[in-house]
């Protein structure tokens, strides 16, 4: 299989939204904001919404996999950076009703953690998943060093956050490395902030 990332097609949106939804559905920064019986089809119908009113036409979705979509991964550039708020704020009337509480945790979870990006020009791994059956192929490792290098190239930081403590190996091989540790407010989960600086 051709590991190397390329943009989504419009066409592979939602397929993209699956590939996210049943990779990140147990996640904590997923389960924490969402009723416990939230399902896969409510969390597929969650990032279809991001999709499809907020990344899916800036250009962000980067995908591996020639016949099908096998690992993808969201990756914003310094000008989204600096927008993620507002970006991400308009999808949150479309969201309120996958919630249990009128979209309550999910605003102030997702307000935090938009307090935690860097003000400095950056680059954001905001999200990345790979299919069960294609992992342990590099997948990941691709996506994440196709947005390295052109973090890096461009003389800018990449960062990330993480709830699944499990990704931090793989991440700081990749150069990485944990610049905060810190629990999320009103009981949320333990988010993991990181950072790769250039050489």
């Amino acid at each position: 299989m051709n590991a190397t990332p390329r943009l989504a097609t419009p066409a592979e949106l939602d397929t993209v939204a699956r590939v996210f939804a049943e990779a990140l559905a147990p996640d904590p920064m997923i389960t924490w904001p969402f009723p416990p019986a939230t399902t896969v089809d409510d969390v597929t119908t969650l990032f279809q919404i991001l999709l499809q009113h907020a990344y899916g036409s800036l250009g962000v979705i980067w995908v591996v996999g020639d016949e099908r979509v096998e690992a993808a991964a969201a990756w914003l550039p310094p000008e989204q950076v600096s927008r993620f708020q507002e970006i991400e704020v308009a999808t949150r009337p479309r969201i309120e009703a996958l919630t249990d509480d009128g979209g309550g945790r999910y605003a102030v979870f997702w307000d935090w953690l938009g307090e935690h990006l860097p003000t400095e020009p950056c680059w954001f791994l905001d999200i990345l998943a790979v299919r069960s059956a294609a992992r342990g192929r590099g997948l990941a490792s691709a996506l994440v060093r196709h947005g390295l290098d052109r973090a890096h190239g461009a003389g800018q930081p990449a960062v990330l956050e993480t709830g699944n403590p499990a990704t931090l190996p793989m991440y700081e091989h990749l150069g990485f490395r944990v610049v905060e540790r810190a629990d999320a407010p009103d009981g949320g989960p333990t988010i993991w902030f990181l950072r790769a600086d250039p050489a």
